[in-house]
This record gives structure tokens, C-alpha cells and sequence, in this order.
């Protein structure tokens, strides 16, 4: 009939964790998207740089052949022929590490994925698509929500704040005397037999009025309040600390897309040249004007202009993507404290939702243990 509060403030605090459930599952799944949009771009990644090792054998591979040609004529030196066999025999193992990575990279999307291991995977975009560019850089025009306030983390703390609040009511309501009305209504029969018989049952109806009044409880309630206070108020400052670790984060993230931004229009262009530069010099060294040293360099050249080329789009894209879930995902930096706070906040309802007085103190103490990270006992 009367708790003074303690019910509705155990309501708000099973709200309150029910709450930060919530977001840090829509926490998580935007994290987890985020994972195999990277994982995926870093299997289409480790493509493009397998296709580019493997074209760069081929090159040393011709240049070699060309070379042994022009020796037997004697129209290079052996010292030629020596470069041109250790930039092919050099080349070799640049491939099988990049096949090798790339074989990495497709077992971690599968298991992002969930998908067998020995099982085949087929990559729909390239990580240079003309498409998914266009798409990226039109979202690397628009900020999104990048509204602190509105970040995962900083609700669950939020939501924290709540519970800690409802801990407190519950705390100041154990000064107020409870009670309660209850009362049962049922058939009983006393036979004498093993038995009773349809005419022995008898209608029994008790109603009872009860009273609890803390005349004196030796200052622990003054005491759970006190700690009580002193949670709402560390809340209140993590709050207030991840609000700003959410602006600094958001920010961080523009810039990210800004940069992959900046970095996919300036190597457009160059990887074009690069590749020109190494037509004309691979023409200048079938004609004999040229040595082979520029055209190694050429060809180096041309390899870091696409490699850069192909890793400024897969920024780009987790950049894009990044900032689209970023309402949703959790902070990096603080992930740690997220998750210590969700528990807390979990414990806190269950220990809540007991309602007895000596509960409380223990309720407090596992608080305290988790904010400071020891383990209850």
C-alpha cells in the first residue's frame, strides 16, 4: 500500500539497465558492421595488391627475358643480365607474401561472416570501384550525426545517471515506514479420512495489515545514502567526461573522411602517370636509349602510385561507412569503461528489484567495486 517511492525508483532503475542493454546491442551490431565493412575492403585491398605484385613479376619476368636476348647478341653486359635476374628472383617472394596476406584477410571476413573457412568467397565490389567511389565521395560531403549527446555511449552513461538517481530514492525511502495489506481466500478441509469428501471443505479467508517502522538502523541508512550520493555524482562526471571523449571522437572521424577524401582525388592522376611514365620508359629500354635502372625505377614508381591509389579508396570507404554508424558505435578509447558501466547498471537492477534492507548495503558495495574495477566477491 505504501513504500514511500522504493517501488517506482526499483521501476526506473530496471528501466534505466534495460535501457543501456538496448544501446550497447545496437552498440555492438553497429560495431560489428564496421568490422566486416573493414575486413571486407582489406580482402579487396589485399586483391588489388596481389594483382599489382603479380603484374610486377610479369614485367621483371619480360625484362629478363629481353635482357638474355640482348646478352647473347652482346648487346649488354653481364652486369645487365646479373640486375635483371636478381629484380626477378626478388620479385618472387613480394608475391607469395601478398598472397599470403591476402589469404589472411579472407579468412578473417569469413569469420566475421560466419562463413566455413574452407568454404569459397567471391568479392562483389573492388576496392577501387568507380561506383562505390562516387557514392563515398558524395557522403564525404555531409558531416551526419555527429552529435555527442547522441552517441552510444554517452546514452549509456545517460542511462546510468538514472540508475544511480533510482539507487538513491531507493536509499531515502528506507527512512519511511512501509505497508502492506494482504490477504488469501481458499477452501480447506480437515478429513478424517486420507481423503476429504465434497462436504468437508470449509471457505477460509484471512486478511492481514502489517507495518515496518526503522526506529533505528545504527546510521546504515545514513550511510547508504551517503554512498548513493557519491554515485550519482561519479556518474554525473563520466557523463560529462565521455560527452567530451564523443566530441573529440566525432571530430577525429571527419577528419579520417576528409583525409581519405583529399588522399583518393590526389592519387587519381598520379597513378595515370606512373603508369604512362612506365609505357614510355619500357619503350625506351626495348629501343636501347634507356637503362635498365629507369626502368626499375619506373616500375617502382608506378607500383607505390597504385598501392597508394587502391589503400586511399579503402580508407575512404570504412571512412564513409565509419560515419554513418557513428551515432551507434562505441568509443575506441573507452570501450572498456563502457562495458564495466553496462554491467554495473545490470547489477544494479538485480540487486534493485530485491527490495530488502539488508541487501542494500551489499547492492552499494558491488557499485563501488565495479566502478573501481574490483571484482564483488
Amino acid at each position: 500500500m505504501f513504500a514511500g517511492g522504493r517501488i517506482q525508483a526499483q521501476n526506473a532503475v530496471a528501466n534505466a539497465g534495460r535501457s543501456s542493454a538496448e544501446i550497447e546491442l545496437a552498440a555492438q551490431r553497429a560495431q560489428l558492421r564496421l568490422d566486416v565493412t573493414q575486413s571486407y575492403f582489406d580482402a579487396a585491398l589485399a586483391d588489388r595488391l596481389v594483382a599489382l605484385a603479380e603484374s610486377s613479376a610479369v614485367q621483371t619476368d619480360n625484362v629478363l627475358k629481353q635482357t638474355q636476348v640482348a646478352r647473347n647478341v652482346g648487346n649488354v653486359s653481364e652486369f645487365d643480365l646479373l640486375r635483371a635476374q636478381v629484380a626477378a628472383a626478388n620479385q618472387r617472394p613480394i608475391v607469395i607474401q601478398r598472397q599470403s596476406d591476402r589469404e589472411v584477410d579472407y579468412l578473417r571476413l569469413k569469420q566475421l561472416l560466419n562463413v566455413p573457412l574452407d568454404a569459397p568467397l567471391q568479392l562483389t565490389t573492388a576496392v577501387d570501384d568507380a561506383a562505390a567511389i562516387n557514392s563515398a565521395l558524395e557522403a564525404a560531403g555531409m558531416t551526419g550525426d555527429t552529435s555527442a549527446t547522441d552517441r552510444a555511449t554517452v546514452r549509456e552513461a545517460a542511462a546510468a545517471i538514472d540508475a544511480q538517481r533510482g539507487l538513491l530514492k531507493i536509499s531515502k525511502a528506507q527512512r519511511f515506514p512501509t505497508l502492506s495489506l494482504t490477504s488469501q481466500y481458499g477452501k480447506v478441509a480437515f478429513p478424517l479420512t486420507n481423503f476429504p469428501q465434497s462436504g468437508e471443505f470449509r471457505t477460509n479467508w484471512t486478511i492481514g495489515l502489517a507495518s515496518q517502522v526503522p526506529l533505528f538502523t545504527g546510521g546504515r541508512i545514513k550511510g547508504e545514502q551517503m554512498v548513493a550520493e557519491a554515485n550519482v555524482r561519479e556518474a554525473q562526471a563520466r557523463y560529462d567526461q565521455l560527452r567530451e571523449f564523443a566530441a573529440l571522437d566525432s571530430r577525429v572521424t571527419l577528419n579520417n573522411l576528409f583525409q581519405a577524401r583529399s588522399a583518393w582525388l590526389a592519387s587519381l592522376g598520379t597513378a595515370e602517370q606512373a603508369s604512362r611514365a612506365y609505357s614510355i620508359a619500357e619503350v625506351r629500354y626495348k629501343e636501347g636509349i634507356s637503362t635498365q635502372l629507369e626502368l626499375s625505377d619506373a616500375r617502382i614508381l608506378r607500383e607505390q602510385a597504385v598501392a597508394n591509389r587502391a589503400l586511399a579508396a579503402r580508407n575512404l570507404q570504412v571512412a564513409r561507412v565509419k560515419l554513418a554508424l557513428l551515432p551507434d558505435l562505441p568509443l575506441q578509447s573507452t570501450a572498456g569503461g563502457t562495458q564495466a558501466q553496462t554491467q554495473t547498471a545490470t547489477t544494479q537492477q538485480q540487486q534493485s528489484q530485491q527490495g530488502s534492507q539488508p541487501t542494500q548495503a551489499a547492492q552499494q558495495q558491488a557499485v563501488g567495486q565495479q566502478q573501481t574495477g574490483i571484482p564483488p566477491q
